[in-house]
């Protein structure tokens, strides 16, 4: 008897039949990749423009040229929705347009982008390799972006928001300020200035100074290194000030500009990479941000460092040596760098010499005060290009008030506190 079964042969070629007719009716599913006008195309020296040209433009522009096999479903799916979001981040096409800081911070970071790796996608130069930028043309990126000499900045802006700082704070008799939320839901963390040190980066990329501060959980899970990953509820707040330069190589902190939180919770911030994020502008603490998938940009920044637990942040050394006390469980007064001889230097206080230093201007510490200043040799920030950090500790140095203070220590106590504001301050 005759088998009614249907031969391979037969099923093979209807099973090709139906994958054909499949796959052509997925290439008419075709989400646009149009090319807008170039309204504002980036200004840069030839040789900056080629490089761009080659390696970024093709999603991060409104040139954007695909290759035919780019144009095929379902790969073109993946392309459309990369030169979207690409666009959406960073655009040469209209960057001219932008203010010239914003200009230079998109630039900035596209180059740490490529220097860590993230940027062009991995996935990208797999079917891409010509996009590639290799070593020659990173340092070309890299020296178009350095920056010139800093000239001297008036003080007077800084001193003045200091003053109003120490003389605004609220009273104890006075209700709580509600802390200010964020659009995603991240909290204020009030009492943040009296975090512990984590480090500290003068960035040159946009003229800033900043200290990282880490709560309790933090500076637990650096003292057992247990940080990638960071244990739920570690908390980062990242204090930012602009930059005073005083013409001659010294810099220190200028008005305060913002404070940034990380808070780790796998659960509550899950699709944020467990991270909660958060931004706060100006002495006001304005959140930032124009909806909640703000903090997909923040994700985006970090994504870079995602082997790390998407923390840039290298917590600094413990300090070594024979210490009266140890300034690192101190808090931070204020930070400043010397660029002629290559060192940065952070500022600690005990509880005393805090309080006063955040409470009064004329520097006349009482007693039970103590300062300690740590000098370390600066080093290039090797997961952002833009920053310098600590490296190792050139000295520490211990000031006390009494009635004949040495030059040195007279120096160390008229340091004016840097600025770092909580809610409830009358501005």
């Amino acid at each position: 008897m005759r088998s009614q079964s249907k031969s391979p042969p037969r099923i093979a070629l209807g099973l090709i039949t139906v994958f054909l007719l499949v796959f052509l009716s997925l290439q008419f599913i075709r989400p646009e990749v149009g090319n807008p006008p170039v309204t504002a195309d980036l200004q840069a020296p030839p040789q900056v423009k080629e490089i761009l040209r080659n390696s970024c433009y093709n999603c991060h522009s409104n040139e954007t040229n695909l290759a035919w096999f780019d144009q095929i479903a379902p790969a073109y799916w993946l392309v459309a929705r990369d030169v979207r979001q690409a666009r959406m981040h960073l655009n040469f096409s209209e960057l001219a347009a932008q203010p010239a800081a914003k200009q230079k911070a998109g630039l900035f970071e596209a180059v740490n982008q490529v220097q860590l790796g993230a940027m062009p996608l991995p996935s990208y130069l797999r079917v891409h390799p010509g996009a590639a930028v290799t070593h020659d043309q990173l340092a070309i990126l890299r020296r178009y972006l350095l920056p010139p000499p800093q000239t001297a900045t008036d003080p007077a802006p800084a001193n003045a928001q200091y003053v109003k700082w120490i003389s605004s704070r609220p009273k104890v008799t006075e209700p709580p300020t509600e802390p200010p939320v964020a659009l995603n839901g991240v909290r204020f963390q009030v009492g943040y200035e009296n975090w512990k040190l984590v480090n500290s980066t003068d960035r040159f990329d946009n003229q800033t100074m900043r200290v990282i501060l880490g709560n309790e959980i933090a500076m637990k899970a650096i003292a057992g290194n247990q940080i990638n990953p960071w244990p739920d509820g570690t908390a980062f707040a990242k204090v930012t000030w602009y930059q005073e330069p005083d013409g001659k190589g010294f810099v220190r902190t200028g008005a305060f500009e913002q404070v940034e939180f990380m808070i780790r919770d796998s659960k509550k911030y899950g699709a944020t990479k467990n991270w909660g994020f958060a931004r706060f502008r100006g002495v006001d603490l304005k959140p930032y941000g124009a909806s909640p998938a703000f903090a997909d940009e923040c994700v985006g920044c970090h994504n870079p460092v995602r082997n790390s637990d998407y923390v840039y942040t290298i917590p600094v050394a413990a300090l070594a040596g024979d210490l009266p006390f140890n300034p690192l469980h101190w808090n931070v007064i204020t930070t400043f760098v010397n660029r002629t001889d290559s060192t940065m230097s952070t500022l600690f206080g005990n509880d005393a010499a805090v309080h006063y230093a955040r409470t009064h201007s004329q520097h006349e510490y009482p007693a039970g005060s103590a300062l300690a200043l740590v000098t370390w040799a600066q080093r290039e920030d090797p997961r952002w290009f833009g920053g310098n950090i600590p490296a190792t500790v050139k000295s520490v140095e211990f000031a006390k008030p009494g009635p004949a203070p040495s030059e040195r220590e007279a120096d160390l106590l008229s340091q004016r506190g840097a600025v770092m504001p909580e809610p409830g301050y009358s501005w």
